[in-house]
């Protein structure tokens, strides 16, 4: 089974910038409250910012200046916009080492929450290490940004600025459907002017994702990595328009579109968003469709009712490999199937399919 980074999705970056207003030579600007002073940091967003509209806090972890101790939560802003004012206090600064972290959600926490190892509330106290960013089903979004760095007090105090980079958290399946020739590599268009696509006469597509990432943590080198995996699959299901049992591409509403509008007929379904996944994922994609033999007899126009309905199934990868399918953030898994046949439904009367995977 072939693996290959190719590329990142584009457009899932942007940079943030909080620069401060005041600098080390300028204390005398520097508010006083509750006897300590504070440096007023001003939050600037650079380059183009996909999180519009999202809830964006940043959470502000600390430790003692100059130690290995572990970082725990200190305090967190509210979602923050371009232009909003930061207090620092100066007295913090000189004594800590900070980590700042940005999670960029659809409000409410749509689809995933922060939480703790323990299964606590994500408060101040918590240590870097229990931290788990959660999605209890496994089914995640393409709006969902994080990204962290590490400063040191004196370094704010000397520049005055944070930046951060964040990235998607989720990666999406996509499934490639065509007819080839002799392998993968010799992809063609379908032969038959009857047959509009690979999957003509198909009903109905049931996708069940077994062992979905459902929490993730931070490792070492700060990689998001699965902390946790669903214990029930999670299945989404498509239903292909049909005109005359012909399903025309693409219907974009359904998530079926074309692979390569140089192949007539070939299919690029999209499915789930995902958490990252060390080789864990297995899919099963079950195809419902109408038999080509009608059971009610001759004699009158046929209509889908008079055509029995037959099943087949696609299992990714292989039933028999030792290991899954990995999702990585930010990135596309393609699998890709190659009919030697036409239509889907011809696989199991001696069609033929070879399948692989990599990533975009």
């Amino acid at each position: 089974m072939k693996r290959i980074m190719l590329y990142q999705i584009c457009g899932a970056l942007f940079s943030l910038s909080l620069l401060a207003a005041c600098g080390l030579e300028a204390q005398e600007e520097c508010l006083p409250c509750a006897g300590n002073k504070l440096r007023q940091a001003e939050l600037f967003l650079e380059g183009p910012a996909p999180v519009s509209g999202l809830e964006t806090p940043l959470h502000v972890f600390r430790r003692a200046a100059g130690t290995q101790d572990g970082y725990v939560l200190d305090r967190t802003y509210a979602s923050v916009a371009d232009g909003e004012v930061l207090k620092l206090p100066l007295a913090e600064l000189r004594n800590s080492d900070y980590r700042f972290l940005m999670v960029a959600r659809p409000g409410g926490g749509e689809w995933f929450s922060l939480g703790t190892a323990a299964g606590t509330p994500f408060v101040p106290g918590v240590a870097w290490e229990d931290l788990r960013l959660e999605c209890a089903a496994g089914a995640a979004a393409a709006e969902g940004y994080c990204g962290f760095t590490d400063l040191s007090g004196e370094t704010l105090l000397r520049d005055g600025s944070i930046r951060l980079t964040l990235t998607r958290i989720a990666g999406q399946v996509l499934f490639d459907i065509f007819r080839t020739g002799g392998s993968l590599s010799q992809p063609e268009s379908v032969v038959s002017s009857d047959v509009e696509s690979v999957i003509d006469r198909v009903a109905r597509i049931d996708i069940t994702y077994e062992n979905p990432t459902t929490a993730l943590r931070f490792d070492e080198t700060g990689t998001l990595v699965p902390a946790a995996y669903a214990p029930e699959p999670l299945t989404r299901s498509v239903l292909p328009r049909a005109t005359d049992f012909r399903v025309a591409l693409p219907q974009a509403d359904m998530g079926l579109r074309v692979y390569d509008e140089a192949l007539r007929g070939s299919l690029r379904m999209e499915g789930a968003y995902l958490l990252p996944s060390d080789s864990k994922l297995r899919i099963k994609l079950l195809f419902t469709y109408y038999d080509t033999t009608p059971a009610c007899g001759d004699g009158h126009t046929h209509v889908p009712a008079c055509f029995p309905q037959r099943q087949a199934t696609l299992v990714l990868p292989a039933a028999g490999a030792a290991a899954g399918l990995p999702v990585a953030a930010d990135c596309y898994t393609v699998n890709r199937a190659g009919l030697r046949c036409d239509r889907i439904i011809d696989v199991p009367v001696g069609g033929g399919i070879e399948t692989n995977f990599d990533w975009q």
